[in-house]
Order: structure tokens, then sequence, then C-alpha cells
């Protein structure tokens, strides 16, 4: 998906490479989700 608003953890991670390895595997499933929760309220408000 290409928009400013919404980030794949693989985007967020290139952006903020002082994230561990070693917490990545905690981070991205909860990273993820709350993208996917905040796109998804901005796109109920603009309907």
């Amino acid at each position: 998906m290409d928009t400013k608003y919404y980030k794949a953890w693989e985007e967020y991670k290139a952006e903020h490479p002082e994230i561990e390895d070693r917490l990545e595997g905690v981070m991205a499933p909860k990273m993820q989700s709350y993208e996917e929760m905040v796109f998804g309220f901005v796109m109920m408000l603009l309907m």
C-alpha cells in the first residue's frame, strides 16, 4: 500500500535502525496491529 499514513513493519524498521533484532519478534506484531487500527480509524472518519 502506498500511503504516508500507513507503514508496514519493514518500512518502520528501515526508518528506525536503533530497534534491536532481539526485540523485533515482539514489536513487529504489535506495531503492525496498531498501524492497522489507526489506519482503519482514520478511514472510518473520512467515510
